[in-house]
């Protein structure tokens, strides 16, 4: 703790000052909950934590705290957290290391991980976006020739497009990049005809499967 500030206290009793009896109720409720979180070990004073705890017990919820008329709450809330060096923002929880994280955590190679790792951050990026437009998408306009891939027509009249055709140009050229014989020279790659593998000096980048799978997509679009 810190003797130089306030005490929760000290500013319990100067927000209780000039308040309603019904908002120093509420305020009384904060000070315990804060009280009990620190009891315990847990320094999370946040609106979303302290706020979620008020409510099921009937005081302020969340979205009261925030609100411009729960001023006095949030204050009692950072002097708390001021007082025990806590914190009075939930903090930003990290990601989970995924399958990717994985994935490069077994390239040896430094500069080989590097591409593979630009690569797969492209792919997110690309993945959000599209996701994005989809989400915003009202029309969808299928500008391929109509001899190239029949689609099935619902009862409504409807045309429904294959999956195939919601990859967007620059995923199709990511895609046709990724195993570009310019890229493949550039990093000492190799790729099985057979199997699709890619490797390097009899090391796999990329198991069985790889280049014959996007191949297999390349044609369909």
């Amino acid at each position: 703790m810190s003797p130089n500030k306030l005490t929760p206290e000290d500013v319990l009793a100067a927000l209780k000052r000039d308040a309603t009896n019904r908002t120093q109720q509420s305020l009384e409720l904060i000070h315990t909950l804060c009280k009990e979180q620190y009891e315990a070990g847990n320094l999370d004073f946040s609106v979303a934590t302290i706020g979620r705890l008020s409510a099921a017990r009937g005081g302020p919820s969340t979205q009261a705290i925030r609100n411009a008329t729960g001023e006095h709450y949030r204050a009692l809330l950072k002097a708390w957290a001021n007082h025990v060096d806590g914190a009075s923002r939930k903090p930003a929880v990290r990601p989970e290391p995924g399958v990717a994280d994985d994935v490069l955590a077994m390239i040896p190679d430094p500069s080989v991980r590097a591409v593979v790792g630009s690569f797969l951050a492209e792919n997110r990026k690309l993945r959000a976006e599209n996701t994005l437009l989809k989400s915003q998408a009202q029309v969808v306009i299928d500008r391929r020739p109509s001899s190239s891939m029949s689609a099935p027509t619902s009862p409504s009249g409807v045309q429904v497009l294959p999956a195939m055709s919601t990859l967007l140009p620059l995923e199709v050229e990511a895609l046709r990049h990724a195993i570009s014989k310019e890229l493949l020279d550039k990093m000492g790659w190799s790729v099985d005809a057979k199997t699709g593998r890619v490797s390097k000096n009899e090391h796999a980048i990329f198991r069985a499967g790889f280049a014959t799978a996007i191949k297999k997509v390349l044609n369909a679009v």
